[in-house]
Formats: structure tokens, sequence, C-alpha cells
């Protein structure tokens, strides 16, 4: 039996809400783009959203926005938040504005904590996370490349409290599959999303200090041996929160970040260009889950107060 398509609104254009933007206008779905940048909406109408990299397609999307208040207009079904992980206390209370019971949010987002951050803050009891194992970077203006893609994907629910799967994680995972970013469903997105956080925060708070690319900051002794006391600190919290990933952990982890490309990665940008990172999210909820747990996070801790110290010296007004 065909799948009832639902309206996708897709908050946010940066690399990985333009790559799934792509993805599903191209195979048909109903698609519904917001962003800040009306030139960049413009673009997309008139040109398409180009993807290059290990995928190259060109899509346009008619049906753009450039406000949250905007969106209600198209009476999205599924809202997926593909914005920084930071963002979500300035846009969060514009999405309170548009919200229906009716409306399935989903944070396509790196971070932890971020399913029960959306509940919070809007007085709900379900939400939605993507753990995302695709990487991109804009290039441009409704440009963005695709450097890699580690299948699957991964959707889940958390509703009431507890990690689940319903109908639209099934509906997530086979519209996202069917578009080519092949996706899976699971009942506990939650150790995926330790996983994930635990390797982006050994090279992201790393890199967004030092200047590193990815593969400088394990290739040189003293930042490889932080990476690792990083890795170290959030396997033990993880462990604590239920999440044992095994005695070769340490190991395996060490090994997918000697992998990481000669690239800055999204941090080391962010603070390049004066702009909010998602540390707090990262190292930061780390030591936040330790303090929780009664487990020293001292690296991880040391890292998001300097990254903290940064952003609050670029932030303040000349």
């Amino acid at each position: 039996m065909a799948r009832k398509k639902s309206t996708i609104g897709i908050i946010g254009l940066g690399p990985m809400g333009s790559i799934l933007a792509a993805h599903l206008a191209k195979h048909g779905e109903d698609v519904v783009v917001e962003d800040i940048v009306e030139e960049l909406l413009i673009i997309i109408k008139e040109k398409g959203l180009d993807i290059s990299g290990i995928r190259k397609l060109t899509t346009k999307i008619d049906r753009t926005c450039k406000s949250i208040s905007e969106l209600s207009n198209f009476n999205p079904d599924i809202i997926f938040i593909a914005t920084k992980a930071c963002i979500l206390k300035v846009i969060l209370p514009e999405i309170k504005k548009i919200y229906s019971p009716e409306m399935k949010l989903v944070s396509f987002q790196n971070g932890l904590g971020n399913e029960q951050f959306i509940n919070e803050m809007l007085g709900i009891d379900t939400s939605y996370r993507v753990v995302i194992n695709y990487a991109g970077n804009n290039i441009g203006l409704g440009k963005a490349q695709m450097n890699w893609f580690q299948p699957p994907n991964f959707v889940g629910s958390f509703s009431k409290g507890k990690y689940t799967v319903d109908g639209t994680t099934k509906y997530i995972a086979a519209t996202m599959t069917a578009s080519g970013l092949m996706t899976e469903e699971t009942p506990d997105i939650k150790r995926h999303v330790w996983k994930k956080t635990i390797l982006n925060s050994a090279l992201c708070s790393i890199c967004a200090i030092t200047g590193e690319t990815m593969k400088e900051a394990m290739e040189l002794k003293h930042s490889r041996t932080l990476a690792m006391d990083i890795l170290g600190e959030g396997l033990a919290v993880a462990k604590a929160d239920g999440y044992d990933f095994g005695l070769g952990a340490l190991k395996q982890f060490t090994s997918y970040l000697e992998k990481g490309g000669n690239h800055k990665p999204s941090m080391l940008i962010d603070v390049e260009n004066k702009r909010p990172t998602e540390v707090d999210f990262m190292s930061g909820a780390i030591s936040f889950y330790g303090e929780k747990y009664g487990i020293a996070t001292p690296v991880n801790s040391t890292f998001t107060k300097l990254l903290k110290t940064i952003e609050t010296r670029y932030s303040k007004p000349s």
C-alpha cells in the first residue's frame, strides 16, 4: 500500500538541512523550507538547491518561507529542525506559537539532550530525534557539498520520558531511505546520540580551541592525548547513564577519529566566524551528565569553559 505523503517542513538550510531538503524534494516529497536568508530562498526557487561531492543532484524548491510564523501557512505535518543545537533556545519560542498537537517535531541536529529540551521548552510529551551519519559543508548560496555518508542514519521517538518507535519513526525512516538517505528506526535512539556526541566532542572542542584540522588533532601528540581523555570521560559518563559501549570502546572510538579528514569541524568554523557554538550540547552535556552521576569530567569541563569564554568575548558589543 502506498504511503500517504506528509507535508515536510525543514527549518534551516545549513549543509545538513540542505542535503536533506534536496534529497526529499528530488524524490517528490512535499517539502517546505524555512531560512532567514532571503537571497538563498530566491536562488533555490529559480536555480535549485545544488548538492555536489559524493552525491550530485539539483532540485528546485518552490515552497519557501523566511520565518517560522510563515511556515505555519503550509500546515506541515512533520518539521525537521536542522539548525545548530545552540539555536534551539532562539527558535523554540517561535515554534511554540505555531505548534499544534498533530505536528511532529524532529531534532535533526548534533548534540546530547536536544529532544528533552524540545519537550521541556514546548511543554509537550513527544518529539523525535535523528542521528545523522552524513557530513557536508556549504560552498555557496544554494550549494552544499556532501563529503561522506556512513549509512544508516537513525530515528527514534522520545515520548513521555521514554525512548521508543511509532508510526512517525517508521514513516521518517521509510521516506528518508526512499530519497537516498538510508535510515533505520531504533527503539533507543539515545545510544546512537551518546556515541556521536562523544565522538564529536573529542575533536570539535579541541579543533575549535587550537585551530587544528581533525587530521592534525589526531596526529599531534598533545591534542591526540586530549582527544582520548575526552573520549574516556564521555564513555564513563555514558556507562553511568546506562549505555556501556564495552571494553574495547576507547580503542574503537579512537580508531574512528583517526579516519577524520584534513578539514575543519563545524565548531572551529563557528569560532572563526564568531558565531555561537554547540559546545553546551557536546562537551558541556557530557560534563552535565558527569555532575549528575558524580563522575569527574575535567577535560570536557575545561574545554566547555574555554569555548564559552571565547564566545562571550566575541559576542560583546564593540
